[in-house]
This record gives structure tokens, C-alpha cells and sequence, in this order.
């Protein structure tokens, strides 16, 4: 079965983390790299500060492996 991408977050000119679903029910995304093998992932929030931001406040996201994805920097397509 195909799965849709609703978004992509660009991690280097060959690679993209690809958003298929966003399962506000049970916060869970489901995400892949190019589109291949999706599996869900739990929507987590981390401070700016830890993102080299200057502020505390939390930004909503997902860890796809060592990467911290934040929502607003996924590009929708």
C-alpha cells in the first residue's frame, strides 16, 4: 500500500523525513525516510533550547532516530 506525504522535513539533498499521518487520537505520526517503511512514531515536545533556540518553551514534534523533528519545520507539500 502507497502512503501519501503530506509533508517532509529536508535532512540533506538526498534525504527527507517523509510525514504521512498525523494521528491526533493517539499522538503518533506516521514517518519514514524517502517514503519507504513508514512506522508511527509518539509525538513528544522538546525546549527551543535544546534545538539551539534561546527560549524554554516547548515545541511539538516527533524523534525519528537521533533527529528531533519539530512540526514547524516539516514543509508541507
Amino acid at each position: 500500500m502507497e502512503n501519501k506525504v503530506i509533508g517532509v522535513f529536508a535532512v540533506c539533498n538526498t534525504a527527507g523525513i517523509c510525514v504521512h499521518e498525523i494521528d491526533h487520537a493517539e499522538d503518533r505520526v506516521l514517518a519514514s525516510m524517502n517514503g519507504i517503511d513508514p512506522e508511527w512514531y509518539p509525538i513528544t515536545e522538546k525546549p527551543q533550547s535544546e534545538m539551539g533556540g534561546d527560549s524554554d518553551e516547548l515545541e511539538s514534534g516527533f524523534e525519528f532516530g537521533s533527529f528531533f523533528v519539530p512540526f514547524s519545520e516539516v514543509m508541507r507539500v
